[in-house]
This record gives C-alpha cells, sequence and structure tokens, in this order.
C-alpha cells in the first residue's frame, strides 16, 4: 500500500514537472532565428542619382531580442573614384515612427578598417554598421531607407548593396 501511494506521488510530482517545462518553453514567444538579408544590385555597376534612396523591407517577429543592422557595399576599385560618401539610414517601423543614423562610406582601406576584398579580381567589400545593437518593439514589416548624400551624378563601379540585419544573443 506505501509502496502504490509512494509510486503515485512520483509519477504525479514527474508530470507536474513535465507539464511546467512544457508550459514554459511554450510561452517564449517566436524567434528570428537567422539573418535577414536583403540584396539589391545596380544595372551596369552603375549607382544611378535617380536611385539615390534605396528601400529596404523585411519582417520582424521577435521583438525580446537586439538586432545589428549592417550594409555590405561591393566595388570595382577600378572603376570607382569616390573618396566618402555621407549617408542616412532611417528605420520605418509598422506604425510610421522614423529612427535614422547618420554615417559614411568611406572608400579609403587606411582609414576604413572594414573593408576586405571578394573573391573577385578589384572588387572589394565594405561594411557599414549602422545600428550595433537596435530593438524592434513592435513586430511586422519594417523598411530601412538607405539614403546616399552624394552630389547630382552617378557612381559607377558600385556592384550591389547588401543589409543584413543579425539577431544577437539577449
Amino acid at each position: 500500500m506505501k509502496n502504490r501511494t509512494y509510486q503515485q506521488i512520483t509519477f504525479t510530482l514527474f508530470l507536474l514537472i513535465f507539464a511546467s517545462f512544457a508550459f514554459i518553453s511554450c510561452n517564449k514567444g517566436p524567434k528570428q532565428k537567422t539573418d535577414i538579408v536583403v540584396d539589391h544590385s545596380f544595372p551596369a555597376c552603375n549607382w544611378s542619382f535617380e536611385q539615390q534612396v534605396l528601400d529596404f523591407d523585411f519582417d520582424i517577429i521577435d521583438t525580446a531580442r537586439p538586432y545589428r543592422i549592417e550594409f555590405v557595399l561591393s566595388y570595382d576599385t577600378t572603376l570607382n573614384e569616390l573618396e566618402d560618401v555621407p549617408v542616412n539610414v532611417t528605420i520605418i517601423a509598422p506604425d510610421g515612427m522614423e529612427s535614422f543614423v547618420s554615417s559614411s562610406l568611406n572608400f579609403d582601406p587606411k582609414i576604413n578598417k572594414y573593408i576586405t576584398p571578394s573573391d573577385q579580381p578589384n572588387v572589394m567589400n565594405m561594411k557599414l554598421i549602422a545600428f550595433k545593437n537596435r530593438k524592434f518593439n513592435q513586430t511586422g514589416k519594417y523598411t530601412v531607407e538607405f539614403y546616399r548624400k552624394a552630389p547630382k551624378a552617378d557612381n559607377y563601379g558600385i556592384h550591389n548593396l547588401t543589409m543584413r540585419v543579425i539577431p544577437l544573443k539577449k
């Protein structure tokens, strides 16, 4: 009799612990598991003046963790004549709220530590970290506007601009 009561208590305790773990793990909410990558290529390697503002759209489902938003610009060193291009990066939330940061694309590898060679000859990749640690407080579709504040001219030698939204650990 005592042995059966002991078995029932042990079984009930096991069920309570299992149910608690299942409940806790189910209530963590959705997680953004992989990087969000949005690419914009430039026809004929020309970042034309008409494309002065580039829009990148993406969805956020996990509002609990922070993210890093960075851009990688691929350019041909034999065609590019730029030294420094000021830019504004604006995030537009699903409800229309905006926040922005000003930065610049510096093409001098002696100054910019984020310039690395690519696997193509004469092509370099430059990384620009726009937001190091950004939290999103809403789920839904976000838009990032990348505004190139350059003179009214085309910029030759630019292959593509890729935005990466990288989930960080809490």
